[in-house]
């Protein structure tokens, strides 16, 4: 059979089982393994699945196994940082977190016992500003139980697979309730260590410091330049001794910068642990940045109780800073 013929036949097998059909007859193995593999699915690992689940990841892969066996395809491929959805899979995710989802939701607005609220958040904003604060939120709502997955792709939320996201954008995107609710500028940071080795007196300086990128996501250095009155062709991609490093996130960013490889840029609002510690000292003046952080959740769910709780409490936190 062809990869599309093949592909055609588990989709309408996919459909035949998880769409509004009128004549499923799903056993307890398989919601397990449905489970099993919407935790995979939205985790993007076996592991994270495993742990939430509290099983083995050999079970867990076990189960999708199940499910691949009765659909005849694949449902996940291999990819560098862990499993990737298949074709076949990510069909398969947008009627399982639709559904979990709605069982979910259905619990809150029972307005009773545990509600679960899944949340996807951009790393650095979960790493630097949610989770440090988590745990006062948590003790004001005992009833709510979060799931923070922190990631730079772009939440499905009509797929259901979370329920908040708070992105990094200019708010424009379709099916969903945005409000924004963090401005954000870029500062140069770097250790104290390399200021005093490189004699970094004035951001005119930085020029001529190791620049660390942030790519493909990050605050641009030409831009931060002139934002702050330099000339950003000093400032532009660059060989020789002062090239810098380039890493895959703002996180990575400041530890590399913490470690004394380089000047990073990186958005003043959220590096409030490292200034504190001293791991790292501003070089210039904050530039404002053309994306903000969003809180995003379906319309029609923007009036339930614990995505009202959470909106709430974030606003008061980021309020005060």
């Amino acid at each position: 059979m062809s990869g599309l013929r093949a592909f055609r036949s588990s989709r309408q097998e996919v459909e035949r089982r998880t769409g509004d059909t009128g004549d499923l007859n799903l056993t307890s193995r398989d919601l397990l393994a449905l489970q099993a593999f919407e935790l995979a699915a939205r985790a993007g690992s076996f592991k994270v699945a495993a742990e939430q689940l509290h099983i083995t990841s050999s079970a867990v892969s076990h189960r999708i196994a199940g499910l691949e066996r009765q659909l005849g395809s694949k449902l996940f491929e291999r990819g560098p940082r862990g499993v990737v959805l298949a074709p076949v899979g990510r069909l398969l995710a947008a009627t399982t977190g639709r559904a979990f989802g709605d069982l979910s939701r259905a619990l809150v607005r029972q307005g009773t016992g545990s509600h679960r609220l899944r949340v996807s958040a951009v790393p650095i904003f979960a790493t630097h500003f949610l989770l440090p604060r988590l745990g006062q939120f948590l003790a004001l709502h005992p009833e709510i139980e979060l799931q923070v997955e922190a990631s730079m792709r772009m939440a499905d939320m009509e797929a259901g697979l979370v329920d908040v996201a708070l992105r990094y954008g200019d708010g424009h995107w379709d099916d969903v309730a945005s409000e924004r609710v963090m401005d954000l500028a870029a500062v140069p940071l770097a250790s104290p260590a390399l200021v005093k080795r490189l004699r970094l007196r004035t951001p005119a300086d930085i020029a001529r410091a190791p620049l660390i990128g942030v790519s493909p996501f990050g605050a641009s250095w030409p831009d931060w330049a002139a934002g702050a009155g330099l000339d950003p062709r000093d400032f532009a991609p660059r060989r020789g001794a002062a090239k810098g490093v380039q890493v895959d996130s703002m996180g990575a960013a400041l530890r590399a910068a913490a470690h004394g490889l380089g000047v990073a840029l990186a958005f003043d609002q959220l590096i409030e642990s490292e200034i504190k510690s001293g791991a790292l000292v501003r070089l210039g003046p904050p530039v404002a940045q053309p994306g903000q952080v969003w809180f995003v959740c379906r319309s029609k769910e923007r009036s339930l109780p614990a995505i009202r709780a959470l909106r709430r409490w974030l606003l008061a936190e980021i309020k005060s800073g």
